[in-house]
């Protein structure tokens, strides 16, 4: 299977504090670009088998027209799977029956309870968006579209991270991922050692629930090796101007753009950074952890974090070791 991570709008109306993003850009995929992009999924999708196209943002639904040419276009010469990222203050009657008609799977960011999530997801004016967000889950819920809740973890909303599980549980949410806002530079070892408290008590809670799946940063019932990243081989991120990424976390970074839907992948560029791929990370040696680690996988989220493609992530390999803690409590 190919996967095509697609931005087809930088455009976004919150301010959230840790966008990841940086800074504001109003750029739309134009029609050029977008039928540029298809060619390209076209010319690099995997023949005879089901391949997948998640779109990003920015917000993504505020570019709906352009994801559904390029649904439509991509339904006429392959199988693909759908998926996109929303914060759901812009959903509506028109998009519910697209998304549904197209079996659109539906992440939506949800950071827990009200004053937890408009801590951090805000509008421009300074309001939260929590309100937005619910209205949003019921009706996606009440249309029967496959969704999950994505949360976004940060210092400050450690402390009420159970709550804010059960909270959002209690929406009948079927799938909670909370994921660790890595670029964040207040995490102490204080906060860490609340964040291993947290999860091990929701864990305990959720862990043999049949109506709710909670995740947090890795599957804790299987630690499995972890192969070499595919980014530039099968996985592709391509930019709303047209530039291609090896890498969800290097998009819009110019230093590693490996082709552009026009002229396709450029092989010298790609291969600059294949050559880390199978490398070992130089500050891994005698880690029990190693091989099933993230850092040993993502050379690029080592860059991106630490400067260097062979240096873990300090974050990183403490959040390996509170997994491996709360797997041995919580699974036989």
């Amino acid at each position: 299977m190919s996967a095509f991570n697609i931005w087809v709008t930088e455009n976004c109306n919150l301010c959230c504090t840790y966008c990841y993003e940086g800074e504001k850009r109003c750029f739309d995929m134009n029609d050029e670009i977008i039928e540029k992009t298809i060619s390209f999924v076209h010319e690099n999708m995997e023949q005879n088998k089901s391949n997948m196209i998640n779109f990003h943002g920015g917000e993504p639904l505020l570019a709906i027209d352009s994801i559904l040419k390029i649904i439509n276009s991509c339904n006429s010469f392959g199988r693909f799977s759908y998926s996109l990222t929303t914060n759901g203050t812009v959903m509506n009657d028109r998009i519910l029956d697209e998304l549904k008609k197209n079996k659109v799977y539906v992440s939506l960011s949800i950071d827990g309870k009200r004053e937890v999530h408009d801590l951090n997801r805000k509008k421009s004016d300074g309001s939260g968006t929590y309100d937005y967000a619910v209205k949003s889950l019921e009706a996606l819920q009440k249309r029967e579209i496959d969704v999950r809740v994505r949360m976004t973890v940060t210092p400050d909303t450690v402390p009420k991270l159970y709550n804010s599980v059960m909270s959002i549980a209690k929406l009948n949410a079927a799938t909670i991922v909370a994921m660790i806002d890595l670029y964040d530079k207040r995490w102490t070892d204080a906060i860490l050692d609340m964040l291993q408290e947290q999860l091990i008590m929701i864990y305990t809670v959720l862990k043999d629930s049949d109506k709710t799946e909670f995740t947090f940063y890795s599957d804790i019932k299987k630690r499995v090796k972890r192969g070499l990243c595919d980014g530039g081989v099968t996985n592709f991120n391509i930019s709303a101007n047209g530039n291609i990424y090896p890498c969800v976390c290097m998009v819009n970074d110019a230093e590693h753009i490996i082709g552009s839907v026009f002229n396709g992948i450029d092989n010298s560029s790609l291969h600059k950074y294949k050559f880390y791929y199978d490398k070992r990370n130089q500050t891994c040696d005698d880690c029990k952890n190693e091989y099933t680690c993230l850092s040993m996988r993502c050379k690029y989220i080592n860059k991106s974090l630490t400067g260097e493609y062979l240096t873990a992530s300090p974050i990183i390999c403490r959040l390996e070791h509170i997994m491996q803690r709360v797997r041995g409590l919580n699974t036989d």
